[in-house]
Protein backbone atom coordinates (compact mmCIF):
# COMPACT_ATOMS: atom_id res chain seq x y z
CA UNK A 1 0.00 0.00 0.00
CA UNK A 2 1.31 3.25 -1.24
CA UNK A 3 2.52 6.06 1.50
CA UNK A 4 0.12 8.35 2.90
CA UNK A 5 2.98 11.37 2.54
CA UNK A 6 2.39 13.96 -0.54
CA UNK A 7 5.33 14.22 -2.36
CA UNK A 8 7.03 17.58 -2.84
CA UNK A 9 9.84 17.20 -6.48
CA UNK A 10 12.81 19.38 -5.83
CA UNK A 11 12.18 22.59 -7.36
CA UNK A 12 15.48 22.22 -9.49
CA UNK A 13 14.82 19.13 -10.87
CA UNK A 14 15.58 18.96 -14.33
CA UNK A 15 12.82 16.32 -16.45
CA UNK A 16 13.36 15.48 -19.81
CA UNK A 17 12.28 12.79 -22.37
CA UNK A 18 15.30 10.97 -23.75
CA UNK A 19 14.60 8.35 -25.98
CA UNK A 20 11.50 7.17 -24.61
CA UNK A 21 12.91 6.92 -20.71
CA UNK A 22 12.48 10.29 -18.44
CA UNK A 23 15.61 11.26 -16.86
CA UNK A 24 15.47 13.45 -13.76
CA UNK A 25 19.03 15.68 -13.07
CA UNK A 26 19.39 17.17 -9.60
CA UNK A 27 23.08 18.52 -8.38
CA UNK A 28 24.52 17.00 -11.77
CA UNK A 29 23.16 13.64 -10.53
CA UNK A 30 20.78 11.84 -13.80
CA UNK A 31 18.51 9.35 -12.54
CA UNK A 32 16.89 7.42 -15.56
CA UNK A 33 13.67 5.80 -15.17
CA UNK A 34 12.12 3.11 -18.22
CA UNK A 35 9.79 0.53 -18.27
CA UNK A 36 6.84 2.97 -18.24
CA UNK A 37 5.73 5.18 -20.63
CA UNK A 38 7.98 8.45 -20.61
CA UNK A 39 5.32 10.90 -20.57
CA UNK A 40 2.91 9.23 -17.83
CA UNK A 41 5.98 9.58 -15.68
CA UNK A 42 6.83 13.17 -16.68
CA UNK A 43 2.91 13.81 -16.03
CA UNK A 44 2.99 11.70 -12.52
CA UNK A 45 6.21 13.69 -11.19
CA UNK A 46 5.51 17.18 -12.29
CA UNK A 47 2.12 16.99 -10.16
CA UNK A 48 4.02 16.26 -6.95
CA UNK A 49 3.68 20.13 -5.27
CA UNK A 50 2.55 18.80 -2.16
CA UNK A 51 -0.81 18.29 -2.68
CA UNK A 52 -1.23 15.48 -4.48
CA UNK A 53 -0.64 12.11 -2.90
CA UNK A 54 0.72 8.95 -5.05
CA UNK A 55 -2.47 7.34 -5.90
CA UNK A 56 -4.52 10.48 -7.09
CA UNK A 57 -1.13 10.93 -9.03
CA UNK A 58 -1.24 7.37 -10.40
CA UNK A 59 -5.15 7.34 -11.35
CA UNK A 60 -4.38 11.10 -13.50
CA UNK A 61 -1.32 9.49 -15.68
CA UNK A 62 -2.18 6.09 -16.05
CA UNK A 63 0.15 4.20 -14.15
CA UNK A 64 0.20 1.35 -11.67
CA UNK A 65 -0.10 3.11 -7.67
CA UNK A 66 2.42 0.26 -6.60
CA UNK A 67 4.77 1.08 -9.87
CA UNK A 68 4.60 4.78 -9.11
CA UNK A 69 5.05 4.37 -5.19
CA UNK A 70 8.44 2.08 -5.51
CA UNK A 71 9.47 5.65 -8.33
CA UNK A 72 8.83 7.52 -5.22
CA UNK A 73 10.72 5.55 -2.81
CA UNK A 74 13.85 5.67 -5.38
CA UNK A 75 13.84 9.28 -5.67
CA UNK A 76 13.20 10.22 -2.08
CA UNK A 77 16.37 7.66 -1.35
CA UNK A 78 18.73 10.08 -3.87
CA UNK A 79 17.08 13.06 -2.77
CA UNK A 80 15.03 13.89 -5.89
CA UNK A 81 12.18 14.39 -3.71
CA UNK A 82 10.91 15.66 -0.61
CA UNK A 83 7.48 14.56 1.48
CA UNK A 84 4.71 16.87 3.36
CA UNK A 85 3.25 14.91 5.39
CA UNK A 86 2.27 11.76 6.62
CA UNK A 87 -1.36 12.75 7.89
CA UNK A 88 -3.84 15.44 8.21
CA UNK A 89 -3.82 14.85 12.33
CA UNK A 90 -2.11 17.12 14.79
CA UNK A 91 -0.62 20.20 14.80
CA UNK A 92 2.14 22.39 12.91
CA UNK A 93 4.29 24.50 14.62
CA UNK A 94 5.11 28.22 13.52
CA UNK A 95 8.61 27.03 12.87
CA UNK A 96 7.41 23.91 10.47
CA UNK A 97 4.46 25.82 8.85
CA UNK A 98 6.92 28.47 7.77
CA UNK A 99 9.57 26.07 6.62
CA UNK A 100 7.10 24.17 4.57
CA UNK A 101 5.86 27.93 3.11
CA UNK A 102 9.67 28.07 1.77
CA UNK A 103 9.86 25.18 0.32
CA UNK A 104 7.20 25.08 -1.79
CA UNK A 105 7.69 28.68 -2.06
CA UNK A 106 10.89 27.38 -4.08
CA UNK A 107 9.29 24.98 -6.22
CA UNK A 108 6.55 27.32 -7.19
CA UNK A 109 8.49 30.42 -8.15
CA UNK A 110 10.57 27.80 -10.31
CA UNK A 111 7.65 26.76 -11.79
CA UNK A 112 6.04 30.76 -12.27
CA UNK A 113 9.52 32.18 -13.35
CA UNK A 114 9.44 29.61 -16.11
CA UNK A 115 7.00 31.09 -17.97
CA UNK A 116 7.69 32.21 -21.51
CA UNK A 117 6.51 36.02 -20.15
CA UNK A 118 9.31 36.07 -17.74
CA UNK A 119 11.91 33.97 -19.66
CA UNK A 120 10.97 36.04 -22.88
CA UNK A 121 11.64 40.05 -21.18
CA UNK A 122 15.17 37.85 -19.50
CA UNK A 123 16.47 37.21 -23.10
CA UNK A 124 14.81 40.07 -24.90
CA UNK A 125 12.59 37.84 -26.83
CA UNK A 126 9.58 39.68 -26.65
CA UNK A 127 8.42 42.55 -28.66
CA UNK A 128 8.71 46.01 -26.41
CA UNK A 129 4.88 46.48 -26.12
CA UNK A 130 4.95 43.65 -24.15
CA UNK A 131 7.03 44.91 -21.57
CA UNK A 132 4.95 48.37 -21.95
CA UNK A 133 2.33 45.62 -20.66
CA UNK A 134 4.15 44.09 -18.22
CA UNK A 135 4.71 47.25 -16.41
CA UNK A 136 0.75 48.68 -16.55
CA UNK A 137 -0.61 45.03 -15.89
CA UNK A 138 1.82 45.28 -12.55
CA UNK A 139 0.93 49.02 -12.10
CA UNK A 140 -2.46 47.56 -11.07
CA UNK A 141 -1.56 45.02 -9.39
CA UNK A 142 0.56 46.88 -6.87
CA UNK A 143 -2.25 48.92 -6.20
CA UNK A 144 -4.45 46.36 -5.62
CA UNK A 145 -2.85 46.60 -1.97
CA UNK A 146 -5.55 49.20 -1.45
CA UNK A 147 -8.22 46.81 -1.89
CA UNK A 148 -6.65 43.39 -0.48
CA UNK A 149 -4.50 45.06 2.68
CA UNK A 150 -7.55 46.74 4.35
CA UNK A 151 -9.97 43.15 3.48
CA UNK A 152 -7.11 41.71 5.56
CA UNK A 153 -7.12 43.68 8.48
CA UNK A 154 -10.73 44.29 8.76
CA UNK A 155 -11.29 40.26 8.97
CA UNK A 156 -8.67 39.92 11.31
CA UNK A 157 -10.12 39.23 14.94
CA UNK A 158 -6.18 38.46 16.21
CA UNK A 159 -5.34 41.71 17.35
CA UNK A 160 -1.42 41.09 16.96
CA UNK A 161 -2.02 40.11 13.49
CA UNK A 162 -4.36 42.59 12.78
CA UNK A 163 -0.93 44.75 13.63
CA UNK A 164 1.15 43.05 11.54
CA UNK A 165 -1.15 43.32 8.47
CA UNK A 166 -2.10 47.15 9.38
CA UNK A 167 1.76 48.06 9.39
CA UNK A 168 2.40 46.08 6.33
CA UNK A 169 -0.27 48.32 4.90
CA UNK A 170 1.43 51.42 5.85
CA UNK A 171 4.50 50.39 4.05
CA UNK A 172 2.76 49.04 0.89
CA UNK A 173 0.13 50.91 -0.06
CA UNK A 174 1.33 54.04 -1.52
CA UNK A 175 4.25 51.38 -3.50
CA UNK A 176 2.61 51.80 -6.66
CA UNK A 177 4.16 55.01 -7.24
CA UNK A 178 7.36 53.13 -8.18
CA UNK A 179 5.62 51.46 -11.28
CA UNK A 180 3.69 54.83 -11.42
CA UNK A 181 7.34 56.73 -12.38
CA UNK A 182 8.14 53.77 -14.50
CA UNK A 183 4.96 54.30 -17.23
CA UNK A 184 5.67 58.17 -16.72
CA UNK A 185 9.15 57.17 -18.77
CA UNK A 186 7.26 55.15 -21.20
CA UNK A 187 4.76 58.24 -21.85
CA UNK A 188 2.03 56.38 -20.21
CA UNK A 189 1.14 59.17 -18.14
CA UNK A 190 -1.53 60.12 -15.64
CA UNK A 191 -3.83 61.01 -18.04
CA UNK A 192 -3.77 57.83 -20.47
CA UNK A 193 -3.55 55.64 -17.22
CA UNK A 194 -7.02 56.76 -16.01
CA UNK A 195 -8.37 55.48 -19.17
CA UNK A 196 -7.02 52.61 -19.40
CA UNK A 197 -8.52 48.97 -17.17
CA UNK A 198 -6.65 45.84 -16.04
CA UNK A 199 -6.74 42.44 -17.56
CA UNK A 200 -9.32 40.09 -16.27
CA UNK A 201 -6.63 37.96 -14.62
CA UNK A 202 -5.28 40.68 -12.88
CA UNK A 203 -8.80 41.46 -11.37
CA UNK A 204 -8.76 37.81 -10.25
CA UNK A 205 -5.63 38.29 -8.34
CA UNK A 206 -7.51 40.88 -6.58
CA UNK A 207 -10.48 38.88 -5.87
CA UNK A 208 -8.58 35.60 -4.69
CA UNK A 209 -6.46 37.49 -2.10
CA UNK A 210 -10.10 39.21 -0.80
CA UNK A 211 -11.45 35.95 -0.73
CA UNK A 212 -8.48 34.59 1.03
CA UNK A 213 -8.44 37.34 3.98
CA UNK A 214 -12.22 36.84 4.49
CA UNK A 215 -11.83 32.91 5.46
CA UNK A 216 -8.88 33.12 7.30
CA UNK A 217 -5.79 35.41 8.25
CA UNK A 218 -3.67 32.59 7.72
CA UNK A 219 -4.55 32.00 4.29
CA UNK A 220 -4.11 35.27 3.41
CA UNK A 221 -0.40 35.06 5.09
CA UNK A 222 0.36 32.03 2.77
CA UNK A 223 -0.52 34.16 -0.66
CA UNK A 224 1.14 37.24 0.65
CA UNK A 225 4.02 35.51 1.82
CA UNK A 226 4.82 33.97 -1.55
CA UNK A 227 4.68 37.44 -3.41
CA UNK A 228 6.74 38.92 -1.03
CA UNK A 229 9.47 35.83 -1.23
CA UNK A 230 9.99 36.53 -4.89
CA UNK A 231 11.11 39.56 -4.10
CA UNK A 232 13.74 38.44 -1.33
CA UNK A 233 16.37 37.55 -3.21
CA UNK A 234 17.99 40.85 -4.53
CA UNK A 235 20.65 39.52 -6.56
CA UNK A 236 18.42 37.27 -8.70
CA UNK A 237 15.82 40.53 -8.66
CA UNK A 238 18.98 42.89 -9.95
CA UNK A 239 20.11 40.53 -12.54
CA UNK A 240 16.46 39.98 -13.93
CA UNK A 241 15.99 44.09 -13.86
CA UNK A 242 19.42 44.36 -15.59
CA UNK A 243 18.55 42.45 -18.57
CA UNK A 244 15.35 43.89 -18.93
CA UNK A 245 16.67 47.12 -19.29
CA UNK A 246 19.47 46.39 -21.75
CA UNK A 247 16.80 44.67 -24.06
CA UNK A 248 13.97 47.34 -23.44
CA UNK A 249 14.62 50.71 -21.79
CA UNK A 250 15.28 53.16 -23.98
CA UNK A 251 14.71 56.01 -21.93
CA UNK A 252 18.13 55.35 -20.21
CA UNK A 253 17.09 53.24 -16.92
CA UNK A 254 14.06 55.96 -15.98
CA UNK A 255 11.68 52.89 -16.71
CA UNK A 256 13.43 49.93 -14.89
CA UNK A 257 14.74 51.34 -11.88
CA UNK A 258 12.28 52.51 -10.48
CA UNK A 259 10.78 48.99 -10.11
CA UNK A 260 13.81 47.73 -9.09
CA UNK A 261 13.82 50.32 -6.41
CA UNK A 262 10.84 48.84 -5.35
CA UNK A 263 12.50 45.52 -4.76
CA UNK A 264 14.77 47.08 -2.48
CA UNK A 265 12.67 48.56 -0.20
CA UNK A 266 10.69 45.74 0.11
CA UNK A 267 13.74 43.88 1.55
CA UNK A 268 14.89 46.73 3.73
CA UNK A 269 11.44 46.49 5.38
CA UNK A 270 12.12 42.74 6.26
CA UNK A 271 8.59 41.70 3.96
CA UNK A 272 9.91 38.52 2.96
CA UNK A 273 9.38 37.05 6.80
CA UNK A 274 5.99 37.92 6.48
CA UNK A 275 4.51 34.65 6.75
CA UNK A 276 7.35 33.83 9.90
CA UNK A 277 5.74 37.03 11.70
CA UNK A 278 2.41 35.46 10.85
CA UNK A 279 2.51 32.03 11.76
CA UNK A 280 4.55 32.82 15.17
CA UNK A 281 1.21 34.97 16.30
CA UNK A 282 -1.33 32.03 15.38
CA UNK A 283 0.67 29.40 17.55
CA UNK A 284 0.24 25.60 17.30
CA UNK A 285 -1.42 25.49 13.63
CA UNK A 286 -4.29 22.62 12.75
CA UNK A 287 -2.49 20.60 9.68
CA UNK A 288 -6.20 20.97 8.48
CA UNK A 289 -6.04 24.97 8.70
CA UNK A 290 -1.92 24.80 7.62
CA UNK A 291 -3.62 22.61 4.62
CA UNK A 292 -5.97 25.05 3.55
CA UNK A 293 -3.49 28.16 3.70
CA UNK A 294 -1.23 26.53 1.41
CA UNK A 295 -4.00 25.39 -0.98
CA UNK A 296 -4.66 29.03 -1.15
CA UNK A 297 -1.18 29.92 -2.09
CA UNK A 298 -0.51 27.44 -4.66
CA UNK A 299 -4.14 28.69 -6.55
CA UNK A 300 -2.47 32.40 -6.48
CA UNK A 301 0.69 30.38 -8.17
CA UNK A 302 -1.73 28.86 -10.86
CA UNK A 303 -3.74 32.39 -11.14
CA UNK A 304 -0.40 34.40 -11.50
CA UNK A 305 0.50 32.28 -14.16
CA UNK A 306 -2.89 33.12 -16.08
CA UNK A 307 -1.62 36.27 -15.61
CA UNK A 308 1.62 35.99 -17.12
CA UNK A 309 -0.61 34.10 -19.70
CA UNK A 310 -2.46 36.78 -20.74
CA UNK A 311 -0.01 39.36 -20.74
CA UNK A 312 2.22 37.41 -22.80
CA UNK A 313 -0.73 36.51 -25.22
CA UNK A 314 -2.64 40.48 -25.50
CA UNK A 315 -0.09 42.88 -25.28
CA UNK A 316 0.81 41.16 -28.86
CA UNK A 317 -2.40 41.46 -30.55
CA UNK A 318 -3.39 44.49 -32.35
CA UNK A 319 -6.48 45.37 -29.73
CA UNK A 320 -3.57 46.23 -27.30
CA UNK A 321 -2.63 49.53 -28.82
CA UNK A 322 -2.95 52.55 -28.78
CA UNK A 323 -3.56 52.48 -25.03
CA UNK A 324 -6.83 54.03 -24.00
CA UNK A 325 -8.59 52.84 -27.31
CA UNK A 326 -11.51 50.24 -27.14
CA UNK A 327 -9.87 47.19 -25.62
CA UNK A 328 -10.70 43.68 -26.96
CA UNK A 329 -10.00 40.83 -24.97
CA UNK A 330 -9.88 37.10 -26.12
CA UNK A 331 -12.51 38.66 -28.99
CA UNK A 332 -14.79 40.14 -26.82
CA UNK A 333 -15.55 44.04 -27.45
Amino acid sequence: MPSAALPLLRADAQLTIVEQALEIEVDDVVCRLSGAPADRLLQALTSFNGFTDVEKAGKRSGLAVAALDAVVQQLKQLGMLNQVGESSDGDLSPSAFSNLCRRLYAHWKSRLFSHPLWTGLADGSLPRPVFIGWVIESWFFIENVMDRLPMAVAHTEDRAIRSIFAQHFSEEWDHYGFFERSLDALGVGHELRAQLQPLPSTRAIQNLMRAAARRDCLRYAACSGFLESTGRDRDAARLFFDRVAAFYDREQGQAVKPMLDHVSLDEDYGHGDFVEKVATQIGAIPRARALAALREGYALVETLEMWSEDIFRFYQTASAFPLGGLRSYRGFE
